[in-house]
């Protein structure tokens, strides 16, 4: 991240050369971004190309753009790294994007099975880990609270079987 600084020409000694254009800067405002000088025109969001002096007083370069937040949020997630490995993304890579997070393709798996998901594919997000539609969690859990609960139905009817006969106790020796 840099940040933008807005400068009177006069305060900076002398006229510089933009950044963009490569042309001198008359105006009486320029910007101070990158270690360069720009016009206020020149300094642009090569995504969406907005004036970045414009939307704030900070901008993201990275693979050769410069950057708004907006934009890099998007292409970068918040940290620029995959959420797996932790490895940074090129810009020129294509990423999953879930709740924020980026991964890298080879990265966005099922924490469970290992499968990889690919776009299309159902899966859940449970405290921030990545589970395949067969390999919910929460679904296994219930799965598994069903059959304990099975066994307990089960092992209560046979033990009270045992307590009572034909409706009558059973004494016990």
């Amino acid at each position: 991240m840099d940040n933008i600084n807005s400068n009177s020409r006069c305060l900076q000694g002398g006229i510089r050369t933009c950044g963009g254009c490569s042309e001198k800067i008359l105006d009486r405002f320029l910007l101070l971004a990158l270690d360069q000088y720009w016009h206020v025109n020149c300094l642009k969001c090569s995504c969406c190309s907005v004036r970045l002096g414009e939307v704030g007083t900070s901008c993201y370069a990275k693979g050769g753009m410069i950057l708004c937040k907006t934009d890099y949020v998007k292409l970068y997630g918040s940290s620029g790294a995959c959420a797996v490995c932790a490895k940074l993304i090129p810009a020129t890579e294509l990423v999953m994007k879930v709740l924020g997070k980026v991964y890298h393709l080879n990265c966005f798996n099922c924490t469970t099975c290992h499968n990889q998901l690919v776009a299309g594919d159902r899966f859940h997000v449970v405290n921030g880990r990545l589970f395949c539609e067969n390999d919910d969690p929460r679904l296994l859990k219930q799965q598994l609270h069903a059959t304990k609960q099975t066994l307990v139905a089960t092992y209560l009817r046979r033990y009270l079987q045992i307590l009572y006969v034909n409706g009558y106790p059973v004494k016990s020796s």
